[in-house]
């Protein structure tokens, strides 16, 4: 669908209050289904009571650690978009990274729910469609590359520290195969009408653009750190609230590796795959659970609300630049008065 037919209505709260129950009903049935099976849901069952032992302190600063990583977010976004949108201030990708994380947050799409609504709003601010996706593609790029980056150098780490290859060695090489793809795509500028060359010149182009912020040296940079960062450290203060964390170089890669569950549109993804991505390390069971289920609470629900409002924001915003580009009212030319132009000849005014 092209980014301008694209539309931002009201949100609908019956809606969200209905997709909120779906997960809240499953939850129920899986704790009725603990009380009547019992044995390999104990370990649920255990992790569901070790939840009210939380430690709050670790619970409020899990939460505000969300916010921060939203803050990075926020600061990535301007830095890219400001300098293909003069109207892309700091109020108004901090209303798209909002929004986008109430559409991200609530549905696993791997970001594409936030990342269809930044292209939206993008065209909105005046790019063309190709400038739009440009700027959205140089944006990932630079997020994206951090995510690769990290896997790429923990795995390797911790492959030299003896822990199995298949969860370290591995990840990594497949991390740094995906580095390398897009920077062979900027180097060799690849030409022709294919949907191949077209999709490899169009991303050549936003990881050269990448490279020219990252030369830029703009402290922004650093918010695809804080984005990532903070969100790993989410799940750190779980672990933390509710026992005894590994080592942080473990958290580090599960984080990550678990991340990958979100290419997967199906609920409970991202959850499952943090989850087994600890219990690999060595994690206990009812430790990983009742971690991985409060960090999703925290990921999901901090956010959401404020990006809800941040909707209806972005919908005046948007309306104040159609406002800005409607063309003027022709100016009313006040027709003359009209008035005969016949006059009497000299010969019957002389008669």
């Amino acid at each position: 669908m092209p980014a301008e037919d694209l539309t931002l209505g009201t949100p609908d709260l019956r809606l969200l209050a209905r997709r909120a129950a779906l997960p809240a009903a499953a939850a129920a049935a899986l704790v009725a289904a603990v009380v009547v099976l019992g044995g390999p849901l104990q370990a649920f069952a255990d992790a569901l009571r070790r939840a009210l032992d939380a430690d709050p302190a670790w619970v409020v600063g899990a939460a505000a650690f969300e916010l921060a990583s939203f803050g990075g977010y926020v600061l990535l976004l301007w830095l890219v978009g400001r300098r293909a949108s003069a109207r892309l201030g700091l109020r108004e990708t901090t209303q798209i990274t909002l929004g986008g994380a109430a559409a991200t947050r609530l549905l696993p799409t791997a970001g594409a729910g936030g990342a269809a609504l930044t292209l939206w709003a993008l065209r909105r601010s005046g790019l063309s469609t190709r400038g739009a996706t440009r700027t959205l593609l140089t944006f990932l790029v630079l997020l994206y590359s951090v995510f690769l980056g990290s896997i790429a150098v923990t795995g390797a780490v911790m492959a030299l520290e003896g822990q199995p290859l298949a969860l370290t060695a591995l990840p990594a090489a497949l991390a740094t195969v995906g580095i390398a793809l897009p920077l062979s795509a900027a180097w060799l500028r690849p030409t022709g009408s294919g949907k191949l060359s077209v999709s490899a010149s169009v991303l050549g182009g936003a990881v050269r653009d990448a490279i020219a912020h990252v030369r830029s040296f703009d402290a922004r940079l650093l918010g695809g750190f804080a984005w990532w960062g903070f969100d790993m450290a989410v799940l750190w203060a779980m672990l933390h609230a509710f026992g005894s964390p590994p080592a942080l170089e473990v958290v580090v890669l599960a984080y990550f590796l678990g991340q990958v569950g979100n290419t997967v549109p199906i609920p409970g993804a991202v959850s499952g795959g943090l989850v087994g991505a600890l219990l690999a390390f060595g994690v206990d069971a009812d430790l990983a659970i009742v971690s991985v289920l409060a960090y999703r609470a925290i990921a999901i629900w901090v956010p959401a609300p404020v990006g809800l409002v941040a909707l209806s924001a972005l919908r005046r915003t948007i309306a104040a630049w159609g406002r800005e580009e409607a063309p003027a009212p022709a100016p009313v030319v006040a027709r003359p008065e009209w008035r005969p132009t016949w006059r009497p000849s000299s010969v019957h005014a002389a008669a």
